[in-house]
């Protein structure tokens, strides 16, 4: 996954922010999310990991139900 950088700007901290920012990145564009929405944001990636190792657990599951019996064919 490729790297994301998080910042947390808020009044007390904001002209000092943008006056680093701009001179590390240039001028650019701006994206806000509030403290619920970055909540379940949280809570998505969340579900979103849950779903994957689940599925992960199925595939494993399914692998195993379709390899061939060893110990019936050794007796065959």
């Amino acid at each position: 996954m490729n790297r994301v950088k998080i910042y947390v700007v808020n009044e007390d901290n904001y002209q000092e922010f943008k006056e680093e920012f701009y001179s590390k990145n240039g001028k650019t564009a701006w994206i806000a999310i509030s403290v619920k929405d970055y909540e379940n944001l949280s809570l998505n990636f969340a579900e979103l990991r849950r779903y994957i190792e689940q599925q992960k657990e199925i595939i494993v599951y399914y692998e195993e139900a379709v390899k061939p019996d060893t110990d019936t064919a050794d007796t065959e």
